[in-house]
């Protein structure tokens, strides 16, 4: 699958470690809800529990600019508690692929 070029620009990526499917699926609200213009649907593309589970249960979000990124972290770190994930890697060259 190409890379459109809408996606090309959400290439600030936030990779995050969890065990816990529930902070997955908060963790894309989230994502959504950092991602202020564009497209915020993007940010969790690829973020489905087959994901999770495929990638070891780290997940990754990806962002427009990287304040929203720095939204979306900052967001987890004041709502979910520590213990339940990590962050793992932050890129500004890993765009998103369109999802099927």
């Amino acid at each position: 699958m190409t890379v459109s070029d809408q996606h090309r620009r959400y290439r600030f990526s936030a990779t995050i470690a969890t065990d816990d499917l529930a902070v997955v699926h908060c963790l894309r609200a989230l994502s959504q809800h950092a991602q202020a213009t564009g497209n915020s649907r993007i940010p969790w593309g690829g973020t489905k529990e087959s994901d999770w589970r495929a990638a070891g249960q780290r997940v990754s979000f990806r962002f427009s600019d990287p304040r929203y990124r720095d939204r979306f972290l900052s967001d987890v770190r004041r709502l979910l508690p520590d213990e339940l994930w990590q962050v793992e890697a932050k890129r500004d060259d890993d765009p998103a692929r369109p999802q099927s």
